[in-house]
């Protein structure tokens, strides 16, 4: 007798089957991480614009005269001189963008970046920086606006790396580097809150007030008033030790003019700049391509 074979019973599934919940898992997974992530872009450029439009709101202060500096030590006057052709604009800000190098930790390899920065120095600035690091692409958030700095650094763009960070002894560095970098904008320079005081035959240095610190920087000048040097104290722990004052500087190689404001353009140093624990082959070097004066935010 012929005995037909027995059917498949409706309820046994297929592999192909029992992996189709996995694979729509997966899918929507990646589909979730897709969106969070165009998200967090999209809030993150919101967030950037937001910090340098804050920056670029002012206006100029008038523009750059010789009766703007009546009372001002020699060398002073020999530098903004220098730095600011008459009539220029007294821009609050600038826009920068750069290239450079520099060693995110002692030991590592130096790491090649770009950057723009939006710098208005006497309320803060923001850094935006694209490197690879370890074969990966990261971006660099560095920023100091209004008395709040911090340091973000994440792989790919949204990837959070455990570097960096904020509280109140990175907003402190952050803020030395502010008014370090006024050499950048030095049409900021020329105003009542800043106090200049002659060092040397040399030597002059500034104080100007952010957020209720008064943060001093020491220009080295050669004869014609083109800086030289740019040194001070700035609150940092890079060696591993506590926070603490230490020596931060760059040594400047080459300038150029933007309409009508001269400012550094090839800068090398760092941490420990001018002590013997300075090590030039390790040192942060930053090359300005372009520089826009009050800019539009």
């Amino acid at each position: 007798m012929h005995t037909a074979p027995l059917s498949r019973p409706a309820f046994v599934l297929r592999k192909t089957d029992r992996r189709r919940p996995i694979l729509w898992t997966s899918v929507a997974a990646a589909s979730l991480v897709a969106v969070s992530a165009a998200a967090w872009r999209g809030y993150d450029a919101y967030r950037q614009h937001a910090l340098e439009a804050a920056l670029l709101a002012s206006p100029p202060a008038g523009v750059f005269s010789e009766a703007r500096m009546e009372g001002l030590p020699a060398l002073a006057q020999r530098y903004l001189r220098h730095a600011i052709a008459p009539g220029t604009p007294l821009a609050p800000a600038t826009r920068l963008t750069m290239r450079g190098t520099m060693t995110p930790s002692p030991g590592a390899e130096a790491v090649a970046f770009t950057a723009d920065e939006v710098l208005a120095p006497r309320r803060g600035f923001v850094w935006t920086a694209h490197a690879r690091m370890q074969g990966l692409p990261v971006r660099v958030r560095d920023h100091y606006v209004d008395g709040d700095g911090g340091l973000r650094v994440a792989a790919f763009g949204i990837v959070p790396l455990p570097v960096g960070g904020d509280g109140p002894d990175v907003t402190r560095s952050a803020r030395g580097r502010l008014v370090a970098e006024a050499v950048w904008c030095p049409t900021t320079l020329v105003h009542p809150s800043v106090q200049w005081e002659a060092v040397d035959v040399e030597r002059v240095r500034y104080t100007l007030p952010v957020d209720g610190e008064a943060v001093t920087v020491t220009l080295r000048l050669s004869p014609d008033g083109a800086p030289r040097e740019v040194t001070m104290q700035r609150w940092g722990d890079v060696d591993g030790l506590p926070w603490r004052a230490l020596p931060y500087g760059f040594a400047v190689e080459a300038e150029r003019t933007f309409a009508g404001v001269t400012v550094p353009t090839r800068l090398m140093g760092g941490w420990h700049y001018g002590t013997p624990q300075f090590d030039p082959a390790t040192a942060a070097t930053f090359v300005v391509e372009h520089a826009t004066l009050d800019p539009a935010p």
